[in-house]
């Protein structure tokens, strides 16, 4: 419904919607809407998200996850996108917690999404290895809030990636696949950190 481009529409949605909870901001239809550039009446009020699906194989890589390291998630979504699906119920009883953007304010890749969520739990962004297949949300925002980045892509990176992950050693490690970075995980946990069973 937007003007904007695509690409601008879609930033300014996980900027601004991702990031607003309708609970204590009563006015914020109306500041998507003139951020979007549409009419406060075209606002969706019956918005029917797509059904939200996890990658195949995710409750088992978070099973395994959780027995080395408590695993929390951090996601770019709405509240009118998340009032179907509850994330924590799907990966419970493995998950320490969920933080959905629109809860803390803020969305990837703001730096403070990372930094919120690191301090809700008592540790230091340095501690936190964020994991995630966009490197624009997920990596950008895991190094400018001073977190590691576990990258899961398939594609060999780019250009523009590789001078990323050059100005930042050793933070980033890219991965193929899902399996690949529950193996990095693992093997790269040290054993004083393990959680008892």
């Amino acid at each position: 419904m937007s003007p904007l481009p695509a690409r601008q529409a879609k930033k300014v949605a996980q900027q601004i919607l991702h990031a607003l909870d309708p609970r204590s901001d009563a006015t914020a239809p109306q500041t998507v809407c003139a951020a979007l550039r549409i009419a406060p009446s075209a606002f969706p009020q019956d918005h029917c998200p797509p059904d939200f699906a996890l990658w195949p194989g995710a409750v088992e890589a978070v099973a395994r996850i959780a027995r080395v390291v408590p695993v929390v998630t951090l996601s770019n979504v709405s509240h009118w996108d998340e009032q179907e699906t509850d994330v924590a119920a799907l990966l419970a009883p493995h998950l320490r917690a969920h933080h959905p953007s629109w809860q803390l304010g803020f969305a990837k890749p703001d730096p403070r999404a990372v930094e919120t969520v690191a301090r809700l739990h008592g540790r230091d962004p340095a501690e936190v290895l964020h994991v995630g297949d966009s490197l624009d949300y997920d990596v950008r925002g895991a190094l400018a809030a001073g977190a590691h980045a576990l990258w899961i892509t398939s594609r060999p990176p780019s250009s523009e990636a590789l001078r990323l992950l050059a100005e930042y050693p050793g933070r980033v490690t890219v991965v193929p696949d899902l399996t690949r970075a529950v193996e990095h995980i693992e093997q790269t946990v040290l054993p004083s950190f393990r959680q008892p069973r």
